[in-house]
């Protein structure tokens, strides 16, 4: 499978298929049974959630500090 890369303007002008109403009414048990049944997006263990680290800015080290 190809990945297709967009531009930020091309994402801003897609439209947003998402059902909200839906999403914001699914049970935890719902969420669980759909993320697990997705190849692409596994669920992480509670050792893995522990494990999760910020991602580091890319840049140049001034770049990063501005903050």
């Amino acid at each position: 499978m190809a990945i297709k890369k967009y531009t930020k303007e091309e994402i801003e002008k897609m439209e947003d298929k998402t059902d909200y109403d839906r999403v914001k009414n699914m049970r935890e048990e719902e969420i669980r049974e759909n993320a697990s049944s997705d190849p692409d997006a596994p669920l992480q263990s509670k050792e893995d959630l522990e494990n999760f680290r910020p991602a580091k800015r890319r840049g140049t080290k001034n770049e990063n500090n501005k903050n």
